[in-house]
């Protein structure tokens, strides 16, 4: 069976493709930086004996997101972690508009348009899991970072209720 990590190519969602790897899936990898991705990839297919797939895309952009979405609904995929994400360190009103707009696509857009396409397929198949990476700076008054990871964490206590009669388990990591 297949995972697909966002943001695979370092940190958490690295660490997320050595626990999914260990676990014996098979893993489709996202991330902007196309290189990184074929060395995890390649990195990950030596130590553990798995198939990896790279799908380099930029969840700031719709086509981005659309990518990953319809590699998404062609199924197979029972894991999915949203973990792609950057923070802006101005104070909102100091910072590019532009720039907090595509925050927002990655920490909520991406977020909710890739979980929809993937539960089509969960849900066919009466399993899978997702999560969603958060923070703890969603539990604090703060930017447009603070709210995105709100929402992502209030997302994901939804749909953990909403989706557990389907063998579905959906969780929010909040480091």
């Amino acid at each position: 069976m297949w995972a697909l990590v966002t943001g695979a190519s370092s940190g958490i969602g690295a660490e997320f493709t050595e626990q999914l790897g260990e676990a014996g899936y098979d893993i489709i990898l996202v991330a902007r930086d196309e290189v990184r991705l074929h060395e995890r990839a390649e990195a990950l297919q030596e130590k553990f004996g798995i198939r990896t797939e790279v799908l380099p895309a930029d969840l700031a952009t719709r086509t981005g997101i659309k990518e990953v979405g319809d590699r998404l609904k062609a199924g197979g995929v029972e894991f999915l972690v949203n973990n792609a994400g950057f923070g802006i360190n101005k104070r909102f009103a100091d910072s590019d508009i532009e720039r907090e707009s595509e925050n927002l696509e990655v920490l909520v857009s991406a977020v909710m348009r890739l979980t929809h396409a993937a539960l089509a397929f969960m849900r066919s198949q009466k399993k899978g899991y997702i999560v969603n990476v958060s923070s703890v700076a969603g539990w604090i008054a703060g930017g447009t970072y603070s709210a995105s990871k709100s929402w992502v964490t209030v997302f994901s206590e939804f749909l953990s209720v909403d989706c557990a009669a389907e063998g579905i388990n959906v969780t929010a990591l909040a480091p």
